[in-house]
């Protein structure tokens, strides 16, 4: 499956966006509510999740780049 371009580059920021989201919404229900420790497990799976992914492409787009400068002319 191919995603647009511009989706694509934003996942990482939304997914960490998507998980904000859900640590803010554990405040707004109140820690103590029955759904309390599902908004948190979504919230900080998410959020690592969108760090992981961003880290990764980081560290490839690093390594290729370093790949394309080292190409013999």
């Amino acid at each position: 499956m191919w995603l647009p371009a511009p989706l694509y580059e934003s996942l990482p920021y939304n997914y960490i966006l998507g998980g904000i989201l859900f640590l803010s919404g554990t405040l707004y229900i109140g820690v103590t509510a029955p759904g309390a420790s599902l908004y948190i497990a979504c919230g900080l799976i998410s959020t690592i999740f969108g760090v992981v992914v961003f880290l990764r492409r980081q560290a490839s787009r690093a390594a290729s780049e370093q790949a394309e400068t080292a190409k013999p002319a």
